[in-house]
């Protein structure tokens, strides 16, 4: 057991260990154990009955919505259940053709789990936070910047840019970037992300291959694919293997596996942010961390597929009337109840498939500023499915968008939930 933990987060930490072998011949095993804080039940009881008791006096409607949140982090505080959640979870992802070929989630370890200990199989990878921060250093050093602090602010100016026009699928934010040492971006338009990615990459390839011949004769292989994302950098020799990743495929493997499990399966992981999950050196995905579980019953999932094909289909009306029919409301601050279908499809974009901060068009042709909207607005009714969603949908645009690859996430569904209407 390794006293010293490899992670942390705001219920557990988490231990590397080593099972010995049970019989003669067998090798020891890898493993973690995800160990509770022995505080965290009582600090998570006083906060959930606060939040009870302030929706009770100051949103009833959403009192539901509250207990929900309350039920899954009682939940998350029971790791036989997490047990389980991964166990469901792998023979989903199996049935669906998912796992092992695409996607992997750590085998749990039966004998040795309790309601505070939580023993999984040890996958090795690099986080897809770690890897979104390296491609990010890596494009800064090839244009003579020392890391990526300076890139990632100009990427969040540009993408703000981007969302403002309207969001949704690019071919990548470090096109949008504007300085005049990349200026040549911006007369070969989107196609020079792809450039921009190959030649860091090469740079990159190139600088490590002559420091390690010259140290050690090693060979170097290396390839990118056609968006430019660097696909493997391989070094043979007495250093550790350097594994490169093509960050592009890993964030359309996660979209499409957490689409999945969204719409057709009804039981997927809540919190799938970059530090949960892993590349591997073969390129799959190492999912991690289902101790936050959501659940679909069939008629949401039905209702849930057919808003994302509203949504694709970019019909204000349709989309409108499902956020009506199956219960959500909002209102503006003012008293005034009736809300136009191009507010509804603003806000179930916001929730299902893009980031659109630009000015939106009311159905009376008049223009309104968008963030004048949200400050004039109240959500008074938001059912569990566009909950479950918004949460789910929120964490994968976002990270396209820490990525430099904002995406359209009903266009990336679309698929699906057609399957998903079909069952």
């Amino acid at each position: 057991f390794d006293e010293k933990p490899i992670g942390a987060a705001s219920v557990a930490q988490v231990h590397r260990a080593t099972l010995r072998p049970r019989k003669e011949g067998e090798e020891p095993v890898p493993i973690v154990l995800k160990v509770q804080y022995p505080e965290v039940a009582e600090l998570f009881e006083a906060d959930l009955s606060n939040l009870e008791l302030a929706t009770k006096l100051f949103a009833p409607e959403n009192l539901e919505v509250a207990k929900s949140m309350r039920k899954r982090h009682e939940n998350e505080l029971d790791f036989r259940k997490e047990a389980e959640n991964l166990r469901e979870c792998t023979r989903d992802m199996q049935q669906y053709g998912m796992e092992p070929s695409l996607v992997r989630i750590p085998r749990v370890v039966e004998d040795i789990c309790t309601q505070n200990v939580l023993a999984m199989e040890y996958l090795e990878g690099v986080s897809l936070s770690d890897a979104i921060q390296q491609e990010q250093d890596r494009v800064a050093k090839a244009f003579g910047k020392q890391d990526g602090e300076e890139l990632k602010k100009m990427l969040a100016s540009r993408m703000k840019e981007h969302f403002k026009n309207g969001g949704g699928a690019g071919s990548g934010g470090l096109h949008m970037l504007g300085s005049k040492k990349m200026k040549f971006m911006n007369v070969f338009g989107p196609s020079a992300t792809a450039v921009i990615r190959t030649y860091a990459s090469v740079k990159d390839g190139i600088e490590n291959a002559a420091i390690s011949v010259a140290k050690f004769g090693s060979k170097f292989r290396s390839g990118w694919n056609q968006d430019g994302d660097q696909i493997a950098l391989l070094a043979d020799g007495p250093t550790k293997k350097k594994v490169s990743v093509n960050l592009g495929r890993a964030l359309k493997t996660l979209v499409h596996v957490h689409g999945i499990q969204l719409l057709l399966s009804g039981t997927y992981n809540a919190d799938p942010h970059p530090g949960n999950v892993l590349i591997l050196p073969d390129g799959r995905l190492g999912l991690l961390d289902y101790g936050m579980v959501g659940r679909l019953s069939q008629k949401d999932r039905e209702t849930a597929a057919e808003t994302i094909l509203a949504l694709s289909n970019r019909d204000k009306a349709a989309t409108a009337k499902l956020y009506r029919d199956n219960g959500y409301k909002i209102s503006f601050k003012d008293g005034g109840n009736s809300v136009d279908d191009a507010v509804l499809h603003r806000f179930a974009s916001f929730h299902l498939d893009r980031i659109d901060l630009s000015p939106l068009t009311l159905d009376n042709g008049e223009t309104v500023d968008l963030m004048e909207l949200l400050r004039s607005t109240r959500e008074r009714v938001v059912p569990s499915w566009i909950e479950e969603g918004r949460r789910l949908g929120g964490l994968l645009m976002g990270v396209n968008a820490q990525a430099a690859r904002p995406i359209s996430l009903a266009k990336e569904w679309r698929p699906i939930a057609k399957e998903a209407l079909r069952k």
